[in-house]
C-alpha cells in the first residue's frame, strides 16, 4: 500500500513539473542585435559581391579572346579526290585508281594583320579601363547610399526628439488646461501637433527602410535586412586650383582612359578595313595522278577587288571613328563641368555647416528653452513654445542637409577625379 501511493505522488509530482520543463526548453532565444557597418566595411562588400564588376570582367575576358583570334593565323586546307579510272584505248586498256591531294594556305595581308592585332590590343585596354570605371560608379553608388542611410537616421532620431519633447510640452498643457490656467483649444492644438510629429517620425522610418533596402542592393544582399550603420558625414574639402584638379582627372581618369582606347580601336579597325582591299592570297601545292598521268602542281590564288572594293566597310569604319573621338570629347567638357560643379557645391555646403555651427544652432536650442521655461511661469502662450520648436526642429534638419549636401559633392567630386579613396571618408562613430 505503500508502494502504491508512492507510485502516485512521483507521477503527480513529474505531471505538474512537465508544462514547466516544456515551458523552459521552448522558451525563445533573445534575438540576436542587428550587425553594425562601417562605410569601410561596406564598401568592401560592394566590391566583392556587387555583380557589376563580375559583368565588366566578363566583358574584358571576351576582348582577351579577340584579341587571340586577332592573332591566329588562317588555317591551311587539305582536300583529297580518288577514283577508278581508264584509259580509252583498247590497245592499252589501263585501268588504275586516280588521286588527287592538295594542300592550300591562306596568306593574310600583313597590314590588314598587324591592324586587326593592334585594333584587339586597344579593345582590351578599353575593357580593363571599364573595369576601372564600373569600380568607380560602384563606390560612388555605395557612397551615396550610405550617407543617404545616414541622412535618414539623423532624422528619425530628430523626430523621436520631437516626440519626447512634444510629449513633455503636452503634459503641462494638459495640466494647465485641468487647472483653468489655459483654455481648452490649446489641449487641441497641441494634440494636432503631437500628431504631426508622430507623422514625420513614421516617415522618417519609412525612409530609412528605404535606405536600407538600397544599400543592401548594392551589397548584393550580404548585409541582410536588419543592419546598423556606424560613420558620419564626410567634412574635407579640397581646396587644390581648378585647373590643377581638372589636369589630374584628365590624365588619369578611367572613363577617358576608356574613350581613348575605343578611339584607338576605331582608328585600327579602319585601318584594317583600308587594308583590306588589297585581297588574301591562296598558295597551294597538289599531287595528281590520273591513268597515265602522274603531276606535281604548285599554284596561287589572288581575288580581283573590280566589283566590291570595300568603300561601304571603309565608311562604316570612319564613322565609327568619328563618333567615338566626339564622344572622348563630350566626356572631357563632362568632367571638367562636373568638377567645377562640384567644387562650388562643395564650398557652399561647408560655408553653411560653418554658419550653423557658429551660433546658429544655439541660438535655436536657446529660443526653445526660454520659450519653454516662460510657458512653464504663464509668460509666453503655447503658440510660442511651439513656433520655438519648429523653429529649432527645422533648424537641425538643415544643418544635417548641408552636412549631407557637402558629402554627396566631395562624393561626386571624388567620382570626376577618377578616385576611389575612402580616407577621408571612412570615419567611425555614431551617427
Amino acid at each position: 500500500m505503500n508502494l502504491k501511493l508512492l507510485a502516485l505522488f512521483l507521477l503527480a509530482f513529474s505531471i505538474a513539473n512537465l508544462p514547466y520543463s516544456e515551458a523552459q526548453d521552448q522558451s525563445p532565444h533573445p534575438a540576436a542585435p542587428p550587425a553594425t557597418y562601417t562605410l569601410a566595411n561596406i564598401l568592401d562588400l560592394a566590391l566583392e559581391h556587387n555583380p557589376l564588376l563580375k559583368e565588366s570582367q566578363g566583358i574584358l575576358e571576351q576582348k582577351e579572346g579577340h584579341k587571340l583570334s586577332a592573332s591566329a593565323y588562317p588555317n591551311p586546307t587539305l582536300s583529297f579526290q580518288g577514283g577508278r579510272g581508264t584509259v580509252r584505248d583498247p590497245s592499252v586498256g589501263i585501268s588504275i585508281t586516280e588521286r588527287y591531294v592538295t594542300l592550300s594556305q591562306p596568306l593574310e595581308w600583313p597590314g590588314k594583320r598587324e591592324a586587326s592585332q593592334q585594333a584587339a590590343q586597344a579593345g582590351v585596354e578599353s575593357a580593363k579601363a571599364l573595369m576601372e570605371e564600373a569600380k568607380l560608379t560602384l563606390v560612388a553608388q555605395t557612397k551615396r547610399a550610405f550617407y543617404d542611410l545616414l541622412l535618414a537616421t539623423h532624422q528619425a532620431d530628430t523626430a523621436e526628439q520631437n516626440i519626447q519633447t512634444m510629449q513633455e510640452v503636452r503634459d503641462a498643457v494638459l495640466r494647465r488646461v485641468d487647472a483653468g490656467e489655459a483654455p481648452p483649444f490649446e489641449a487641441v492644438k497641441v494634440k494636432v501637433e503631437s500628431l504631426k510629429v508622430e507623422k514625420e517620425l513614421t516617415r522618417a522610418k519609412g525612409l530609412l527602410q528605404s535606405f536600407q533596402a538600397t544599400l543592401n542592393s548594392l551589397a548584393a544582399g550580404v548585409l541582410g535586412n536588419d543592419f546598423k550603420i556606424q560613420g558620419t558625414f564626410a567634412n574635407q574639402v579640397d581646396n587644390a586650383p581648378l585647373n590643377q584638379l581638372s589636369e589630374k582627372a584628365l590624365a588619369t581618369h578611367p572613363i577617358l582612359t576608356k574613350w581613348q582606347q575605343l578611339v584607338e580601336e576605331a582608328r585600327q579597325s579602319h585601318r584594317r578595313e583600308q587594308q583590306a582591299r588589297i585581297p588574301n592570297i591562296t598558295l597551294s601545292g597538289s599531287y595528281q595522278r590520273d591513268a597515265g598521268r602522274e603531276a606535281y602542281v604548285g599554284g596561287l590564288s589572288i581575288p580581283f577587288p573590280v566589283w566590291d572594293q570595300r568603300q561601304g566597310d571603309i565608311a562604316q569604319a570612319k564613322g565609327l571613328l568619328r563618333e567615338r573621338e566626339a564622344a572622348l570629347l563630350r566626356t572631357k567638357h563632362d568632367i571638367i563641368k562636373g568638377i567645377t560643379q562640384q567644387i562650388q557645391l562643395s564650398q557652399a555646403a561647408a560655408a553653411q555647416i560653418n554658419t550653423y555651427e557658429k551660433g546658429l544652432l544655439k541660438q535655436a536650442e536657446e529660443a526653445l528653452r526660454i520659450a519653454q521655461v516662460s510657458f512653464k511661469f504663464g509668460e509666453t502662450g503655447l503658440l510660442d513654445v511651439l513656433d520655438a520648436q519648429r523653429v529649432l526642429r527645422q533648424t537641425q534638419l538643415d544643418y544635417v542637409q548641408a552636412k549631407y549636401d557637402l558629402s554627396i559633392a566631395l562624393t561626386e567630386l571624388e567620382r570626376f577625379m577618377g578616385e576611389t579613396s575612402v580616407s577621408y571618408l571612412g570615419h567611425t562613430g555614431k551617427p
